[in-house]
């Protein structure tokens, strides 16, 4: 998966389209997100506006897009302003408005024919506090959203800082059909400790096929290794996926036919659920209740 952020619309569209070598983003993604929406104060969503503006047809441009190359759109909203990250607005949202935001999620995705959604809600220092509200939020999301034939996943801290983090992943795996780790350039697979790859899977657990790790696709090498390595390793285990931050492909070196022939591989080499992600047991995916 990878991501269009509402600051580089243009970028990111011509990117899709372009072609290295006879190699594309076409033949390696599944997905895309279009962080396009932010939280309103009523518990509603609004289109992003502090950039150029974002109107019906830009959203249906990249769905047709998606819809030749099977490769699906998601929904992504985000409390990131010109201020910062604000999760007093995401907290707003999921926490004080959650039927209603709930409510206006589903029926946006599905009036703009998209095909689930993406919740990039990130919060600064510890908020432990708001982890029950998060997650009957997603619990609540995904059962609305697979009534309608959507998909839904989640952004997380790839350690435990932040929110939300590795410590929420055992709550939130059993109800999302991915789940994309945002360590980028912090995490790695030669690293060791909390930043490897390995780490990262043996947290999830038996939900490890529901990780997407996060690379940073504004640089070549990272924690180590150049990100052919990085992306070798995630070939060689077809359990886990990959989540590229951003579409723009600002480092050159992401702009070559050899890295998206590795990308592509990833693609072919997982066995798929219906909702286009690795796919895992009956077992695996049974609920887990919250803790009162």
């Amino acid at each position: 998966m990878t991501w269009v952020p509402p600051y580089a619309i243009d970028v990111c569209r011509a990117r899709l389209e372009e072609s290295f070598g006879g190699m594309g983003m076409k033949h390696g993604l599944t997905h895309i997100g279009l962080q396009f929406w932010r939280p309103s104060l009523k518990g509603q969503i609004k289109l992003v506006d502090d950039f150029k503006p974002i109107n019906h047809s830009t959203i249906i441009n990249f769905r047709k897009w998606g819809n030749i190359h099977d490769i699906r759109v998601l929904l992504c909203i985000y409390n990131g302003t010109r201020e910062g990250w604000k999760w007093n607005l995401a907290k707003n949202a999921f926490g004080s408005h959650r039927k209603q935001f709930i409510q206006a999620l589903v029926a946006e995705t599905v009036r703009l024919k998209l095909d689930g959604v993406d919740i990039d809600f990130e919060g600064k220092g510890k908020l432990e506090i708001d982890k029950k509200a998060f997650v009957r939020f997603i619990m609540e999301l995904s059962l609305a959203l697979k009534a309608k034939g959507k998909e839904l996943t989640v952004d997380s801290f790839a350690y435990k800082w932040n929110a939300p983090n590795q410590g929420w992943w055992k709550w939130l795996l059993p109800y999302v059909d991915a789940l994309h780790v945002m360590g980028y350039s912090e995490t790695g697979s030669k690293s060791t400790s909390w930043r490897s790859y390995d780490f990262l899977k043996a947290a999830a657990g038996k939900y490890s096929s529901k990780l997407l790790i996060g690379v940073p696709s504004h640089a070549s090498n990272w924690e180590k290794a150049s990100v052919q390595e990085h992306l070798e390793w995630i070939t060689k285990d077809p359990s886990v996926g990959l989540a590229i931050w951003d579409a723009q492909l600002k480092d050159s070196r992401w702009k070559t036919k050899e890295i998206w022939q590795t990308i592509s591989k990833i693609r072919q080499g997982v066995n798929y659920n219906d909702a286009g992600f690795p796919a895992i047991s009956s077992e695996e995916n049974q609920e887990v209740k919250l803790k009162n």
